[in-house]
């Protein structure tokens, strides 16, 4: 077992890698921690995720039918696409094969202030066979500019520098100096698993794939607030099936509007393409802006209008620090719920339909009040006040929205 390194003292959680196909199939130590997050591979692809909770371990018998309950589906996808790449990905196929090659894909890294993980997320890229063609840094206008342009000229980046603040303003801007056909964004808090770049080729099986979308899985749980935003958000219950979207498939009564199903901006390929056809990142959503999110929901649903497909790649994995203080979590749930309001209305100001936006925004209240019960109750872990947080962003999103948009005109 792989175990990822852990603050020292008494053990709280911890992210424990276990590869079922070479190591023993028992329970990991879990003596003093309070969680456990569990990430399964199979012959080195992630093929499931395990929570196990509480300071006892399980018993073996008990251990060995949850990682197998977890782990089936992933190993089933591995194991047929090992053997035969092109009946495993019929249901995926839409046209003609075309694929994507890692020397064609320009990497795009937005960063501020946070010159450590830009080095370790710079690394990561760097140590990755096959490598892709390119990685440019966009500076999304950092305190300490001088810093940031030494990481990324000694581990082999190019620069693209902003004086304007704005995550969408440094991908659009970073963009548009690639030479690849594919974009690869990607968090500056992240760090990419060894077959990330592989699997996100993969994806781009046909020419009617414009978007393939990776899987975040948590660096590190050693606080509160990284063990809170685990339990609460949804980053990664996407599963470890590979699934393609498209406008009018059946994903949900809400669809296509909870394109948050498909993946994040945090780890997502593009193609150079699909990306001008679509405009970019909305300019005056995403964080930088009073709107502090929505820009790759509203980039997303883009791209279904398009009449272009979407795939999901679980083995894509991008490793992401979570936040580590409570405030800045709080913060954080905030700024989704202020986010995902100005997404709908952005959505609803270029077509869609009233009623689809109502339905959905009444579909999250009821979710939200329902996590706010389970809170008040005790029935959930998470404090009432994060749930509080994200529901005070929403409600407060459209006017950020307005605002953001005012903002952004000239």
């Amino acid at each position: 077992m792989k175990q990822h390194a852990h603050a020292a003292g008494t053990l709280t959680a911890g992210v424990v890698e276990l590869d079922l196909a070479s190591e023993p199939l028992r329970p990991p130590e879990t003596a003093g921690a309070e969680l456990v997050y569990l990430v399964l591979r199979w012959k080195g692809r992630p093929v499931g995720r395990l929570v196990l909770e509480g300071a006892s371990p399980p018993d073996a018998e008990t251990f060995r039918h949850a990682v197998l309950e977890a782990a089936a589906a992933g190993i089933f996808f591995a194991e047929l696409e090992a053997r035969d790449p092109e009946p495993s990905l019929a249901r995926l196929r839409s046209s003609g094969e075309a694929t994507v090659s890692p020397d064609a894909v320009s990497v795009v890294v937005a960063t501020r202030n946070r010159p450590d993980d830009l080095a370790e997320c710079l690394t990561a890229i760097g140590e990755m066979h096959p490598a892709p063609g390119e990685i440019i840094v966009a500076d999304s206008a950092s305190a300490r500019p001088d810093e940031i342009a030494r990481i990324v000229i000694e581990l082999g980046a190019r620069l693209v520098r902003l004086d304007e603040p704005g995550l969408s303003l440094a991908r659009n801007a970073a963009a548009r100096e690639v030479s690849g056909s594919v974009i690869a964004f990607l968090d500056d808090d992240c760090r990419v698993d060894p077959g990330w770049l592989t699997a996100l080729c993969s994806g781009f099986s046909d020419d009617g794939v414009g978007v393939v979308a990776g899987q975040l899985l948590p660096r590190e749980l050693h606080t509160d607030a990284q063990r809170l935003f685990l339990r609460y958000s949804h980053m990664d219950r996407r599963g470890f099936v590979p699934h393609r979207f498209h406008l009018d498939a059946d994903e949900s009564p809400h669809w296509p509007l909870d394109v948050w199903r498909i993946g994040s901006g945090g780890n997502l390929a593009v193609r150079a393409a699909t990306f001008e056809r679509v405009g970019g990142f909305r300019r005056y959503l995403g964080l930088g802006t009073a709107a502090r999110g929505g820009e790759d929901l509203f980039f997303l649903w883009s791209v279904l209008r398009a009449g272009e497909a979407a795939v999901y790649r679980p083995d894509a994995v991008a490793w992401h620090r979570h936040h580590e203080r409570l405030d800045a979590l709080h913060d954080v749930m905030f700024g989704y719920g202020a986010g995902h309001a100005a997404y709908l209305r952005a959505v609803r100001e270029v077509g869609a339909g009233f009623v689809a936006v109502l339905g959905y925004r009444a579909s999250f209240w009821a979710d939200r009040l329902l996590r706010l019960g389970r809170s008040v109750t005790g029935l959930s872990p998470v404090p009432a006040g994060m749930v509080v947080r994200e529901m005070a962003g929403s409600l407060c999103g459209g006017h950020l929205g307005r605002r953001a948009e005012r903002d952004a005109t000239p």
